[in-house]
Formats: C-alpha cells, structure tokens, sequence
C-alpha cells in the first residue's frame, strides 16, 4: 500500500496515478475532472504535445477538420448571433469554399488518417463536410469580407477551383480580383471533368456564384494569348496568379497510340460535359484504374451506343471538335459495351471502392492485371483493337499471354 501527500490511498506499486487534493481542501466542492487537470502533480500525467491532427495533415488544403466537427458535435459553441450550422459553415469555409463539391468527390485522404481506424472505423468527413456544404445552399448563407480595400489589383488567369479559392482568399486581404477565363463557364476539372452525375450543376455554380459575390469580375472566353496579351496584363495590375490547372490528359505511350480514336479520358469528359458527345459507337476500351477512369466507363456506360453512325458522328470527331451529336439520334441508343482494363488486380485499383461498385453495377467489365502493348490500327489509321498481355500479381508478363481485344474507341 502506498500513501500520496494529499492521503489517497492506492494499491500496487505499478499503479499510474494523479494526485489530488481531497475535499475539503482550498478547491471545495468541484468537479474530479478539473481537479485532474487544474491541480495536478503527479509527474506520471500524460505530456500533451501540439500537433496537426492526422486528418488535417492528410488534407492538400490544409482544412482544420477536428475544427468544424467539433462544431458539429457541439463541443464548441458559436457566438449567440448565429446558428452551430452557420458557424461550422464558417469554419468549413475559411480554406476550401467548396464544401458541397468536395464533400461529394473528395477521395477523402483525411478519413484515411483519421485517428479513428485504430478503434474502429473511421469518422465520416465526408458526409459531415456535404452537409454542412447542402445546408449552406439551403439557407444562402454568404462568404465573409471584412477587410478593407488594399488599392491593389490581381489577376488570376484560370477559373477552376484554384482560381477561384485564390480569389476568395485574395478578396480577404482586401484586393480587388479579375479572373481571366476561356471558357463560357467557370469550374475548371469541376466543371468540365467531373460528371454531372456526381456533382450536380445547382450545387456546382451556387458555390461558384458564391465566391463572384464578393465582389470578384471575370471575363469569360478569354484566352490569354489569344484575346488579350500577357504584358497587357502585366500592365494593369499589380500581381498576377496562374491557375491553368491540369487539363491536358496523357498519351498512350505504345505502338499507335496516337490514332485518331484513341483519346485521353480529360478529353472525353470535357466533350461530354459541354453537352457535344451523347452517344458512343461500338466497344470502348479504358485503360486506367484510378478515379478518372471510373468517370469515364461510366459515362460511356450512360451514353450508350449507336451502332451504324456517319463518319462524322464518331466519338474522336466530336471530342476533338467544337461540334456536337444531334439529340434526336440519341433515341437510337442502346447500353454500350465497355471494358476497363487496369495493371494492377482489382483489390489493389486506386480508384475509391465505392467507385468501382457502381461502374460494376452499371454493366462495366472490370479487367485486372493486363497490360496494353500496341494499338492494331486499320488502313485508314484508326484503331480496330488493343493488343494486350497478362501480368502476374508481381507485374511481371506471363509469356505467351497475348490477346486483341476488338474496339472502336480507347
């Protein structure tokens, strides 16, 4: 039995204990708790140091995560002129002004810190970040600008989501912002490379319009290069910011890749996205595996497939072209054959998993471990198969695996 200096009376010499005085003494009648914490002296007490959160330090923008879901969990009160959901809004909202977009296609790398999966399972960020983005839209409630004019001019050349968070935050310190952009819509890759489907356009140019109302201009369909000179803007403002984003897809780097109907999945979302690409012809091949990929077997599941078409309505045609399908033709569609091909097996894709269950739901074939080798192209130059080789689970080729898959787009 040992006695500490205020009396207790503990078992074992092992035991980890606190001390603390006992009733009666100078604290009176207070809760255990505070005792422990405001008059400690056991030098035995846990170290407390000051960290980023794991979810916060997973995060690319740097969101102060434990921040708002304490709000939420109502472990920090907001001030009596506002509501817990507005003031979690606030919170959500000084890094990333999207809350409603991310919370729908975040691939949530905070949830894959979270301190959580070592107890159970992980806190669902997400959602949590979606309703606090849903019920925003719902009430309009507005981002805050409270600083003064600088006198200062910035141009921001892109308006996708860098641009745009860029402005907010440029908007904060009280400069005046001009957003130089070449399409007739701002978003960027929300926009033009993520399917309606997963981000609803109501929710998309509401948060958009959001962050205009601070007071930023923007000039669409323009091409800076093109409709105005760099020096000219060099010229009249003060700073300028680039923001172009990363739109461009990548090649196939094989044996006729770069045929005409092999096309990077940026350039077929975007076509589908501005309305132009509403069906397919015959078989699509997707190479990939990741987040990208799943957008686009999935679209071109949805879009379904035509089969006797013009040469004119072939799917590269209207992907590199500012032309579109006519409508009326879409009647004619039936559900298109798509296959995603992947190098990795299918328990290892980087696509989320949920992602991969409804493309597979949706008729998609899932195809793991093959790798594509050379595009068979026909005399007009145009793909008419994928040679492709098996892989073991070690990504070393299986000898003699060889197999062309038939396919009019890759």
């Amino acid at each position: 039995m040992q006695k500490n200096p205020y009396g207790q009376i503990y078992k074992g010499e092992n035991h980890t204990f606190r001390m603390f005085k006992d009733e009666g003494d100078d604290l009176g009648s207070v809760p255990w708790n505070q005792k422990i914490f405001q008059n400690d002296t056991s030098h035995k007490c846990p170290t407390y140091v000051t960290q980023t959160p794991p979810c916060q330090g997973s995060c690319p923008s740097g969101h102060n995560i434990r921040g708002w879901l304490d709000i939420v969990r109502g472990m920090e009160n907001p001030p009596d002129e506002i509501s817990w959901q507005e003031y979690a809004f606030r919170r959500c909202t000084d890094v990333n002004p999207f809350p409603s977009v991310m919370g729908r296609v975040c691939p949530a790398p905070c949830e894959d810190g979270c301190n959580r999966n070592e107890v159970e399972d992980t806190v669902g960020i997400n959602a949590v970040e979606q309703f606090i983005g849903d019920n925003a839209k719902d009430q309009d409630y507005k981002l805050e600008i409270d600083s003064k004019d600088s006198g200062k001019k910035v141009a921001i050349i892109g308006g996708g989501c860098g641009g745009l968070s860029a402005a907010l935050q440029l908007r904060r310190q009280g400069h005046a912002v001009t957003i130089f952009e070449k399409y007739d819509q701002l978003g960027g890759m929300m926009m033009y490379g993520i399917p309606d489907y997963r981000v609803p356009r109501d929710v998309l140019n509401y948060e958009i319009e959001r962050i205009i109302e601070t007071g930023v201009e923007t000039k669409m369909n323009t091409k800076v290069g093109v409709d105005i000179a760099l020096n000219q803007i060099e010229k009249d403002y003060d700073a300028v910011l680039f923001a172009i984003g990363a739109m461009g897809g990548r090649s196939l780097p094989i044996p006729g890749g770069d045929a005409s109907n092999c096309v990077s999945g940026v350039a077929f979302l975007e076509a589908y996205n501005q309305g132009r690409l509403k069906h397919i012809n015959g078989k699509v091949i997707c190479i990939g595996g990741g987040d990208t990929s799943m957008d686009v077997v999935s679209v071109a599941r949805r879009l379904g497939n035509i089969e006797n078409v013009a040469e004119k309505d072939r799917a590269e045609h209207i992907i590199f072209s500012d032309t579109a399908h006519d409508v009326v033709d879409t009647s004619k569609r039936l559900g298109a054959d798509v296959l995603l091909t992947t190098r990795s097996t299918l328990e290892n894709m980087p696509a989320a998993q949920e992602e991969i269950d409804d493309a597979t739901r949706e008729g998609v074939d899932i195809q793991g471990q093959l790798q594509p080798v050379e595009v068979i192209t026909n005399d007009q130059g145009r793909a008419k198969a994928l040679r492709m080789v098996r892989l073991e689970e070690s990504g070393e080729i299986i000898e003699g695996s060889e197999l062309d898959i038939e396919c009019e787009l890759i």
